[in-house]
């Protein structure tokens, strides 16, 4: 049957002579693969740069029941995002994106929260000025909540002592069920985790209880932005088997 749908270009690799196979996070239909017949020809490409990863397009393709890889037939660019390449931090925070998508999500699996999500990160990173890997910390800790297992750090787990009114030198982080330990009830029982900052646990704080468009607005620091990349990649390996470290954010964690 024939379908039209919204999507994001996760990534593409070429086939044939002349074609690409294009992996979609699609809007309705999850994650799918479709080929993409001369899209790689110069004189009768008739899709553009709407293939290119990060582009959120309006996509028709031929879908095939109990099949792997459909065809494309027609693409086009619905919000462009010209400004993702300008800048390094931008680019790879934005590959990061969709490289994440890909290796989480399973195919033909709709999630439309999961796509407004994603749609909505890669036009505020494509907007912004700076911050841009802001963005995607802030997708990943929200993302954690649509997959049920969500970061609770807002309260100590064992005091009940809160973020906002006390000031923690450090926390510990179960990666279990990503509850919080403060700072004085783990010296105090013994406490097992991922030790964070006090200014990493905060930051966590911010990203759940902010929008996206709101996390570029506060600065971090190299090793604090790399602290919490790790922890949270920890984190999401720890409950999905088979991620591994994205790429992308190596490149982006080398140019500091």
């Amino acid at each position: 049957m024939i379908v039209e749908t919204q999507a994001v270009v996760l990534r593409t690799m070429k086939y044939g002579d002349t074609s690409k196979i294009v992996t979609l996070y699609t809007r309705q239909y999850g994650k799918t693969k479709v080929i993409a017949k001369g899209a790689r020809n110069q004189k009768s490409n008739k899709f553009g740069s709407s293939l290119e990863p990060m582009t959120v397009s309006s996509v028709v393709f031929y879908k095939k029941e109990q099949k792997d890889l459909h065809l494309l037939s027609k693409s086009e660019i619905v919000t462009p995002m010209s400004r993702m390449q300008d800048d390094p931090e931008r680019m790879f925070a934005g590959l990061a994106l969709v490289e994440l998508i890909n290796m989480v999500m399973h195919d033909e699996e709709e999630n439309g929260l999961v796509f407004d999500m994603l749609v909505e990160s890669l036009r505020v990173m494509n907007s912004s000025s700076k911050n841009a890997v802001n963005v995607f910390l802030s997708f990943i800790v929200k993302i954690f909540h649509q997959f049920g297992f969500g970061i609770t750090i807002d309260a100590c787990s064992r005091c009940g002592r809160t973020m906002e009114q006390h000031q923690f030198a450090y926390g510990l982080l179960r990666l279990s069920d990503g509850k919080f330990t403060c700072s004085i009830c783990s010296e105090e029982a013994q406490q097992s985790g991922v030790r964070l900052s006090g200014g990493v646990l905060k930051s966590l704080l911010f990203f759940h209880g902010n929008s996206l468009d709101r996390s570029v607005s506060i600065s971090l620091s190299a090793s604090m932005r790399d602290e919490l990349l790790a922890v949270l990649q920890s984190y999401l390996r720890y409950h999905i088997d088979g991620v591994r470290t994205l790429r992308s954010l190596s490149l982006l964690q080398t140019m500091s």
